[in-house]
């Protein structure tokens, strides 16, 4: 698809959205230009949190976390929450 053409479905797209979808638009637009701005955030942070995070990483990697969906479970048995 030509630039031209993809400007245009998007115009339309956005200009038939209902509140919601436009609200979703927007903050997809706004975490794409702000993740694509955002790359000395690694420099940005204390050695305390790179090394949370490395550790949490590698425990991840070496299958020691809990799995989202074993979390999720357990959160809607805890507050009787459905789905």
């Amino acid at each position: 698809m030509e630039e031209a053409t993809l400007k245009e479905d998007l115009i339309d797209k956005i200009e038939h959205a209902d509140h919601k979808q436009l609200r979703e638009i927007y903050g997809l637009i706004t975490n794409y230009f702000n993740e694509n701005e955002d790359e000395e955030g690694w420099d940005s942070l204390t050695e305390f949190h790179k090394e949370k995070i490395t550790k949490s990483i590698a425990e991840g990697e070496a299958g020691l976390g809990t799995p989202a969906s074993e979390v999720i479970k357990q959160a809607r048995k805890k507050y009787g929450l459905n789905g």
